[in-house]
Parts: structure tokens; C-alpha cells; sequence
């Protein structure tokens, strides 16, 4: 925490800063008498004017006493000021609470009407006018109505915004230990033409707390998982983590170049997508936090988690909803002219966030992975599968090189070779595999959509590689061809009828720069699904079932064609009826799957170990394979693409992930005229030894937590972190680089140990 020096000091700096932000007395007199004038801000991005015409008097002073009890469970009593939509959540047991509004009595005074406007209301929108969407709506500061209606187990309010002339209801009900908050889509009204409801947040500031005065977290999801501590920031830092769940839009996107060294080589890094719906809060000194569960609207929500001293001193994380957006159109087919336009129809989606409770011992991020696992469970959202160890080993197959007016293959990988590297590998003692074979398709890796099952001659051809196929299926090595679902290679296809248009009629497309293939596109979801559908049919003919699907399985975006629009919600249902017709059909697994596919797929590949790394980030930890390990496999990104193979070798021991490696038999050193010119090591004879030595010790470690859950992970202050398992198994992960002694067992440096917990 800051000393009380820094602290006032701080307080001066907010003070100069707002004094130059807020509007002054004379400038506002106008405003507040007309009564209709809306402040023009967004507080997500800066502090703007504001005229303060809401029917809440937003100087009256609002206490507990003003609350009223409208439900209770047997471990909370929910209380409600109806006139902010602000309830308070009472810990029947220990008295603790988490608000959803900031209180008058927590209000340091240094926001502006903007800001205590966001605070102070449970739901705060923006409006779009025209094509300007920097209106922020909320209950204090805009003219509004509010019909509370009481229910059994909470409240249903509608909201209506005279100015706007707009509005919804929103329900909010406890169900024991669970807070649920939703908008149903049939209850939004839009009544003005020309305004509209841009974003929606639900109860933003639930559970936050003022600088460092609570000790404990806020979880982010990127990546496998991160917290953001509830210390004091003392202003370090000017923005925080917004991300849309399932990852950006493309159709809305702009589209840019990326940059490339030497016209090859991706410089830039994208940041982890959002892979699961949910974020959440823990006050750790009171034993009190939720986890926070976008239910409905996922598909077009982002998650915002703002730490302390981000234009506010309060940490806070929310969900907000996009029901509408503002793109760009361009004019000409050379871009020089652009207008602004605003999405023509709302997204007709109801808005769910569920929040699950946790308080005593389940209230630390453990307790998170446990509580979201069971949620999962229960509701059908992930089936339990064969979590029997296996390593992974990846296989390209062909690539193409320039030739004359042409290309030309460039086998790395034939069948042959692959059946070669199997065989060593059984004679080391690897007893089982899982393969992703890329690039087996006629025409190479690149090749793309595939529409049929027809291997490339270079490798060995269609008949050699179904009989490897089968014949190391019995061996317990199971192979299974990579079908990116997503792009179209323009070079090798026809883009005319099948290729993605954005919302402005532009085809969207990605640049890549490299040796053979430039330029890229999507496929039409309904082609995608037609395309794999027809290519299932010529594979499962022969006998063989493994499959390996990318690109539409972590994608999802808005579209336009032959003048229909479609959302981001259109995509997802085309891409779970195709993967639900694959998970039939096939043995499928998906590369890094959006949570709303989990159930379809019988493996997670690419599991990012690590988050994106922001500066605001205080910890990283494995959340999503706590919540994963023992329902279903899952892999880790490529070993050989790691700097420091030992870290990360032990990151896949804490988090129970097995290992994945990217191989060709051939030198690497052969694709440098391929669009696979980035894969720098790769060459199997110089990965072989790591391969046995990683599936040895990981299969030992797996043989001893089975299908067990992990229900504790704890990173203690002696740089060791101890992961304990439902059976009782306890891992511990020494970091440091020196030796450590937990619970009696002695880790050395950079190492691991298995124990008991009941040792």
C-alpha cells in the first residue's frame, strides 16, 4: 500500500487533472436548466462535460438504512435501493457484503458527475445518436423511470430513459449462493429513430473496492488465466483489460498490415484471445468474491477489468454488451472517401450474467476453478472424456515452393517418414500418441478449404496414408489430419460466391506477405459447414474418423452477403451445428476452442500456459486448466517454440497440461522459400530425446493423478507452488534456483516432487 505521503499527493494530481477535465459552473448553467442535453463521454475512454438531469438528486446522501430487504437465501440477504438499481449482498454468517454501486460513503469525492454517475448505477449504457456513440447513459445523471416489481426470490425492474426514449427490464434474482442478472431481449425498446442503445453493463461495479484497502484480486481471463491485485496502483497505470469474449470481430475490424522482418518473419505477438465467459472478484482478508459468468450475450460482450487509478481510485470488472456498433464505409472501391454509419439493426440477444458466490475457504481463485468446473458439469457445457496420457506430436506434411509459372511441393514429412518416427518412438517407450498430421491434403498445408479426402502424392497419396492411419491406431497412435474450417486460399480457390464480405461490403481478408501465398480469406460459414460435411463423408468411407479442426473453432464474426447481415451470434450457431455434425460423425478435437464448443471436442489443443503479459498483471495462473484437467485432455502450445524449455516444462507440470511438438522429418531449413518460413526448429532428430524424456516424466506424473481433478492451487512465499488433486496427490513446483523444503519434501531447484496430501 502507498504511504500517506504518496497518497495525498496522488489526491492533488486527480484534483488538477479533473479540474482541467470538468466543465465549469457558467458552463454548465445552461444545460441544467434546459434539462435535455446529454454529456457526450464514454468513461471507458476519458472525462468529458456532463449535465447532471436525472431524476435522482445526484447530491442526496443514500446509506444502508435507505436499502430494503427484497430476497434472502440460506447464506445471503440481498437488499435493494431501488431508485440506482444498487444492491448489497449480505454474508448471513459473517456479515460481509459486496456492493454493486459505489456508496456515498466510499466516494472519495475526487470523480466527476460522469464518473459518480457510473459508480453509483447498476446499469450503465451508451447511447448511439446518429453515428456518434459517446453517450454514456446512467441512472443518476439521465432523466429515467423505475417500476420495481417484487419477485419470491429477488426484484424485476424496468428502466425507461425519457430523452433516449428508451429502455428495458432487468431481473435479478438470488438462487442460493447464486446471483443471477439478466435483460430479457424482448423487453429492450428503441423508440426514437436515430438513437439508439450502443452497450449495456450489468451492475459494473460489483464487489469493488477503493485503491489498496482490500487485500485480494480480480481475475482476468487471458490466457490460461491472470489476477490483478487490489493493491493500491498508486496511478501506474492508464488503461486495463478489455477484451471481447471469443476473441475480435473481423467484420467490424480494421484491417491492417501486419508487421514483417524481411517481408517474412511476424514481428508482433497477437495478445491471447478471450477463451471462457467469465471474470470475477475476491476480497481475500474478508473471505467474500464471486466468479461472474456471461450466460447469454457472450458471443457479443467483452469483459473489462479496470484496476485502481485507471481515471477512477476504484477496482472493478464487469461484462458489457454490444447491441449495436458504429463501422466504417467506405464510399469508393479505392477507400479515398469514408462515412461513419451505425449498425442498422440491434443484435437480438438476451443479456445473462450469473454470479456464483463464493465466501469461507472456497473464496480464492481455486475456489473460482472448482465453482466454474461444476457449472460446466452440471449444465451439460462440457462432456467428460478419455483423459489417458498421451504426448503430442505433430507432423507437416507438404508445402509449396515457387516453380517457373507455378509451384512445387516440398514434402517434410511423407507418410514412410512418419511411420519411421513412430517406430523409434515405440522402441524408447512411448506406448501411446496423439498426431496432428498438417498438411496432408492434395496441394499442401496451404491448400485451403479442403473438400475432399485426397492426400498429396508427394507424401505418399491417399491409400498409404489411410492404411498408417489404421495399422497405428492399433499401436494406440492415433493420427488426425488438420482441417483448417476458417480460410480460403485465394490462389488456389475461387473467392467469387464462398469468401467473407465485413458489414461494410468489403471482402475481408488477411495479408500475409510471405514466399508463395499472399492473401487470404474467410469462408462463408454455411460453405464451411457444406465443405466439411462433404469432406467427412469421402474420409469416414475409408475406414478413418480422426479429426483435427482449426480456425472456425476460436473465430467468430459479423458478415455481410448478398445483402443480408449476419452477427457474431449467426456464426456461432452455423459453427456449433457443423461441430456438432463433426462430433457425431468423427473422433473430433478442436484447436483451441471458445467455450461455447467444449462440448463437442475430445481434446483442448494449444492451451496458451502463460497470459498476454499486460504491465497490470500481478500473477499468472493455469484457470482454465484447473477447470479442464480430469474432464478432458488438454495440450500445451508447441515445446519446440519456447525459449526457456525448462520453464516451461514445469508450467505443464502445475498445470496437469501434456506436451505438444511441432515435427518434420526433413530440415526445417528446406521451407525457407514456403509460407512456413517461420518454422525455424522442427527437424525431428534434433527434438527426439526431448520427446521421450517429456512423455517419461509427464506420463509418470499422470499415471499418479489419473482423472482427478485439481480442487487447490497455491503459490506459496517460498517461491514453490503446491497443486493439490482430488485424489489426494499433491505436485509441487519449485521455481526458484535454490532448493526447497514443503510439507517435509525436498524440491530441488527448477524442479518438481509428487507427494500426499495426507503425508
Amino acid at each position: 500500500m502507498a504511504s500517506k505521503g504518496k497518497r495525498i499527493i496522488s489526491i492533488l494530481i486527480a484534483t488538477i487533472l479533473l479540474a482541467c477535465a470538468v466543465p465549469t459552473v457558467s458552463m454548465l448553467a445552461t444545460d441544467i436548466t434546459e434539462g435535455t442535453e446529454s454529456k457526450e463521454q464514454n468513461p471507458d475512454a476519458a472525462a468529458s462535460d456532463n449535465t447532471p438531469t436525472g431524476t435522482v438528486d445526484p447530491t442526496e446522501w443514500v446509506t444502508r438504512d435507505d436499502y430494503e430487504k427484497v430476497a434472502e437465501s440460506d447464506t445471503y440477504n440481498m437488499y435493494l435501493y431501488a431508485p440506482r438499481l444498487s444492491i448489497v449482498l449480505e454474508n448471513k454468517k459473517t456479515g460481509e457484503i459486496l456492493e454493486s454501486t459505489l456508496s456515498d460513503e466510499k466516494d472519495d469525492g475526487q470523480s466527476n458527475e460522469i464518473w459518480r454517475g457510473f459508480m453509483k448505477s447498476g446499469v450503465v449504457l451508451s447511447a448511439i445518436i446518429g453515428t456518434n456513440n459517446t453517450y454514456q447513459v446512467d441512472l443518476l445523471n439521465d432523466v429515467n423511470s423505475i417500476d420495481v416489481t417484487k419477485l419470491d426470490n429477488g426484484f424485476s425492474a424496468k428502466v425507461f430513459f425519457k430523452k433516449y426514449q428508451f429502455g428495458f427490464t432487468v431481473n435479478v434474482s438470488l438462487e442460493k449462493d447464486q446471483l443471477l442478472v439478466e435483460v430479457p431481449e424482448e423487453s429492450i425498446l428503441e423508440q426514437k429513430d436515430g438513437t439508439y442503445i450502443g452497450t449495456i453493463s450489468l451492475f459494473p461495479m460489483m464487489g469493488y473496492s477503493y485503491l489498496g484497502e482490500k487485500e485480494g484480486y480480480m481475475l482476468i481471463p487471458d490466457g490460461n488465466g491472470a489476477l490483478v491485485y487490489l493493491n493500491d496502483k498508486e496511478g501506474r497505470f492508464q488503461t486495463g483489460f478489455s477484451q471481447m469474449i471469443y476473441g475480435e470481430d473481423a467484420g467490424f475490424a480494421s484491417q491492417k498490415v501486419e508487421t514483417y522482418l524481411w517481408k517474412k518473419y511476424d514481428t508482433v505477438i497477437d495478445p491471447n484471445p478471450v477463451i471462457a465467459p467469465v471474470y470475477g472478484m475476491i476480497h481475500t482478508d474478508d473471505r467474500l468474491g464471486y466468479l461472474a459468468v456471461v450466460e447469454e450475450g457472450d458471443k457479443r460482450a467483452s469483459i473489462e477489468v479496470q484496476p485502481n487509478g485507471v481515471m477512477t481510485s476504484y477496482n472493478r470488472c464487469y461484462a458489457k454488451f454490444l447491441l449495436r456498433d458504429v463501422y466504417v464505409q467506405p464510399l469508393n472501391q479505392s477507400n479515398s472517401g469514408t462515412v461513419q454509419k451505425a449498425e442498422e439493426n440491434r443484435t437480438k440477444m438476451d443479456l445473462k450474467v450469473r454470479f456464483i458466490l463464493l465466501s469461507g475457504e472456497d473464496a480464492d481463485y481455486s475456489g473460482m476453478a472448482n465453482a466454474y468446473r461444476d457449472y460446466l458439469l452440471q449444465n451439460a457445457l462440457v462432456v467428460p472424456t478419455d483423459v489417458s496420457y498421451q504426448s503430442r506430436v505433430d507432423f507437416l506434411g507438404s508445402e509449396r515452393e515457387k516453380f517457373l509459372l507455378g509451384t512445387t511441393a516440398v514434402p517434410m514429412t511423407t507418410v514412410e517418414q512418419m511411420e519411421e518416427i513412430f517406430g523409434e518412438l515405440r522402441e524408447e517407450g512411448v506406448s501411446s500418441l496423439l498426431s496432428v498430421y498438417k498438411g496432408w491434403q492434395s496441394g499442401g498445408l496451404y491448400n485451403l478449404p479442403i473438400t475432399k479426402y485426397k492426400a498429396d502424392a508427394s507424401i505418399g497419396g491417399t491409400g498409404k496414408l489411410t492404411s498408417l492411419i489404421k495399422e497405428a491406431a492399433e499401436e494406440n497412435y492415433n493420427i488426425f489430419l488438420y482441417n483448417d474450417t476458417l480460410q480460403m486460399n485465394g490462389s488456389t480457390n475461387s473467392t467469387t460466391f464462398n469468401a467473407v464480405k465485413m458489414v461494410n461490403k468489403r471482402t475481408l481478408k488477411e495479408e500475409s506477405y510471405k514466399q508463395v501465398y499472399r492473401l487470404f480469406y474467410y469462408v462463408l460459414p454455411a460453405k464451411a459447414e457444406t465443405t466439411l460435411e462433404k469432406f467427412l463423408k469421402s474420409y469416414t468411407a475409408k475406414g478413418v474418423s480422426n479429426l483435427a479442426v482449426a480456425g472456425s473453432s476460436d473465430h467468430l464474426f459479423s458478415y455481410s452477403s448478398k445483402g443480408s447481415y449476419y452477427t457474431r451470434l449467426d456464426t456461432a450457431d452455423v459453427y456449433e451445428e457443423m461441430l456438432s455434425y463433426a462430433s457425431d460423425n468423427a473422433n473430433l478435437i478442436l484447436e483451441q476452442p471458445s467455450a461455447y464448443l467444449w462440448k463437442y471436442t475430445k481434446a483442448f489443443l494449444d492451451m496458451p500456459l502463460t497470459s498476454s503479459q499486460y504491465m497490470y498483471v500481478d500473477e499468472e495462473i493455469p484457470f482454465l486448466t484447473m477447470v479442464l484437467k480430469g474432464i478432458m485432455p488438454v495440450y500445451s502450445e508447441y515445446v519446440n517454440f519456447e525459449a526457456n524449455k525448462t520453464e516451461y516444462f514445469l508450467k505443464m507440470v502445475e498445470s496437469g497440461a501434456y506436451p505438444s511438438f511441432y515435427i518434420t522429418y526433413e530440415n526445417s531449413s528446406d521451407l525457407i522459400y514456403t509460407n512456413s518460413s517461420d518454422l525455424y526448429s522442427t527437424q525431428y532428430s534434433t527434438y527426439k530425446d526431448s520427446i521421450v524424456e517429456y512423455d517419461t516424466k509427464l506420463r509418470e506424473l499422470a499415471s499418479k493423478t489419473g482423472d482427478s481433478n485439481i480442487i487447490k492451487h497455491e503459490k506459496l512465499d517460498s517461491g514453490v507452488t503446491k497443486v493439490t488433486y482430488s485424489n489426494d496427490v499433491v505436485v509441487y513446483v519449485n521455481y526458484s534456483k535454490t532448493a526447497k523444503t514443503v510439507d517435509g519434501i525436498s524440491i530441488d531447484a527448477m524442479s518438481y516432487e509428487v507427494g500426499e496430501a495426507n503425508e
